[in-house]
This record gives C-alpha cells, structure tokens and sequence, in this order.
C-alpha cells in the first residue's frame, strides 16, 4: 500500500461520517455535548440543514421532530 491508500484508510471513518455516528447525543461546534431532547426545535433545524439530507443525523433530528409533534398533539388531544 501507498502512503496515500494508508492515509485514506486511516481516515475512512471521519470522510464517511464527518459529524460522527447518529445517537442521541449531538456535539456542538464548541465540544460540548447536548442530548438531543434537550436542543430547542431551531437549534435541530438549523443542524439538519449543517449535515444535510444525506447525513445519517438528518434522519436522526427529523425522527426527534417528529417525536416532539407526537407528543404535543397527545398533550392538546388530552386538554380537550
């Protein structure tokens, strides 16, 4: 192997995963670590649009979103 192909191979993980493995626990730009349920709804928003629709967050923060709508449609279902 070249120089080059053990570069590459050594950094496979951060050129396919640049923002790290989708969980529940996003990294901030500043290294500081926040739950996901704990991001207001723009701060998600503003991270889909940062990773894009190919990232494997995207689907991770729109899957939080939808929790959220879930769950606020069960609260105001419950008022009435």
């Amino acid at each position: 192997m070249s120089q080059w192909d053990d570069f590459q191979a050594d950094n496979q993980f951060e050129m396919d995963f640049p923002f790290g493995l989708p969980s529940d626990v996003w990294t901030k730009r500043d290294g500081t670590k926040i739950n996901l349920s704990e991001m207001t709804e723009s701060h998600i928003i503003n991270c889909m649009n940062i990773v894009g629709e190919d990232d494997g967050w995207h689907g991770r923060f729109q899957r939080e979103l939808d929790r959220r709508t879930t769950a606020r449609a069960a609260y105001e279902g419950e008022k009435e």
